[in-house]
């Protein structure tokens, strides 16, 4: 006890000591100070504020002009500056001892943004004497603007308004330049032919539909696209039910497989305005189908099942199809291609089915055109259709599952189709046999030796490329077209009609 007793004792004179210290500290008297990360800085930036005072504070208020936020209670606070200008930072300090205020008349600077000039407006095609508001969308905070607006024949309007509304009396294209500036910077930005002035009664008839393909029994919306004073509408649709319209946006249905033309005549009491789009709407057979990708500038299933597609790499729609019409035809670059997870449509198990496309390639190499399941590899369930499996086998269309592969590989230099031109490959499996149709004629058939294939499970459908356990490989490059799918054999006559469709 008698060495217990003397430690006490210094643990209490420590503790007394420590605590004088603090005391001490905190009644040493306040002198607020603080610095900034910078002092000139442009709109939009922040700054960083660091307390330099002297003492030691228990408690920080800041206030910042021109700032967001305008205050803060933080002992380093990071604000915004969005307006141009010069401005006051103020920090004051409090302790139990007192309080201390610093106040630094226009510490920060805050300078313009260079000038990016833009405009848009709702509408580009006016009628005569109708009032178009632009919208200025620069950037970089202007403060003055100066517009002009200049007719084909010459004439210049100009205003100095941020968003004017102007009238147009001159028929004809106007061309539009923004001059947008601040206290420091300028930009311009000019459009030619902006604006088309058009004449009150004119009327020029357009059109599109949600849909430029379909099968039987499927139906296509139309949406009026006409320019003017378009104020009565007469719609012919060959092969459509019904065959006329006068509805300003009608809905059709395509009951028998063809191309067919579209016409529309937009008129008003004085003017009329027609348009025909030859060949418009594609109509395939609808029995049995499941699936059907015209890649009318998308990889949507225009089919009965409107499958969900997920795109793998890059797929555009750059080029023309077989008939000649741009944006028509899927373009794949080897680096990938699109699935459809697990569905109904192409879940064939032991069926029949059949898949039809049209493809244009002139690459050597060994490519998946596409391919129902076969994700796990060799053995697993799948089917298939090939390009150049090997340097002879030309074209060549699988089944497979646990029990072994059944595989029609041709060889003849008729099965070539890597040869840059538009070729129609089906594929048709119809009990034991597989056949591959090239451009309308049997190119091949075999038995399966080793029983009938069950070739779906519970994996994806994929175009362009092959599904491997660690990713894609055999990536498609070229053209692919009305990718078509049917849960049946089709007949050489059916096949013979995809063919010349």
């Amino acid at each position: 006890m008698k060495n217990i007793k003397p430690t006490l004792l210094s643990l209490f004179w420590i503790a007394a000591v420590c605590l004088m210290s603090c005391d001490d500290e905190d009644e040493k008297p306040l002198k607020a100070d603080f610095e900034a990360s910078a002092e000139s800085i442009r709109a939009g930036q922040s700054v960083t504020f660091t307390d330099i005072s002297l003492g030691q504070a228990s408690s920080w208020k800041w206030t910042f002009e021109g700032a967001e936020p305008s205050t803060s209670g933080l002992s380093g606070p990071t604000v915004v500056y969005t307006v141009p200008g010069t401005y006051a930072v103020t920090l004051e300090l409090a302790n139990k001892s007192g309080t201390s205020v610093q106040t630094k008349e226009s510490y920060i600077t805050v300078g313009y943004n260079e000038i990016t000039a833009d405009f848009s407006v709702e509408n580009t095609v006016v009628k005569q004497g109708e009032p178009v508001v632009f919208t200025d969308k620069s950037t970089g905070i202007p403060k003055t603007w100066q517009w002009e607006f200049k007719s084909a024949a010459g004439t210049v309007l100009t205003s100095s308004n941020q968003n004017p509304s102007m009238t147009f009396t001159e028929l004809g294209t106007y061309t539009v330049k923004l001059k947008a500036s601040n206290p420091e910077y300028s930009g311009e930005k000019t459009k030619e032919n902006y604006i088309t002035v058009i004449d009150p009664n004119a009327v020029v008839a357009g059109f599109r539909s949600d849909l430029a393909a379909t099968y039987t029994g499927g139906s296509v919306s139309f949406t009026d696209e006409s320019i003017g004073r378009a104020e009565s509408w007469t719609w012919t649709f060959d092969g459509g039910t019904p065959s006329s319209s006068t509805a300003q946006n009608p809905s059709i249905t395509y009951n028998t497989p063809g191309r067919y033309k579209v016409k529309l005549v937009a008129y008003n009491p004085i003017r009329s305005s027609t348009i025909e789009k030859e060949s418009y709407v594609l109509v395939v057979p609808g029995g049995d189908l499941t699936a059907f990708f015209p890649f009318h500038g998308s990889i949507n299933d225009a089919g009965p099942s409107k499958v969900t597609t997920t795109t793998v790499g890059t797929i555009a729609f750059t080029d023309m199809d077989r008939k000649s019409v741009a944006s028509n035809a899927a373009v794949f670059n080897a680096t990938g291609g699109f699935f459809v997870p697990n569905h109904d449509a192409f879940n064939f198990g032991s069926g029949n089915y059949s898949v039809s496309c049209w493809v244009k390639t002139s690459v050597a190499v060994r490519a998946m055109v596409w391919q129902e399941s076969g994700g796990k590899g060799t053995g697993d369930n799948q089917t298939w259709m090939r390009i150049l499996g090997t340097a002879t086998n030309l074209t060549a269309f699988a089944t497979e599952d646990v029990a072994g592969g059944s595989t029609l590989n041709l060889t003849a230099a008729s099965a070539k189709i890597h040869d840059g031109v538009w070729h129609h490959v089906v594929c048709v499996r119809d009990g034991l046999n597989t056949t591959i149709f090239i451009d309308g004629v049997q190119a091949g058939t075999r038995a399966s030796t080793n029983g009938l294939k069950v070739v779906s499970n519970e994996g994806n459908f994929k175009v362009g490329m092959q599904e491997t356990t660690t990713g894609y490989s055999n990536q498609y490059s070229g053209l692919i077209d009305d990718l078509i799918v049917y849960k049946k054999a089709l007949t050489p006559a059916e096949i013979t009609a995809l063919f010349n469709l």
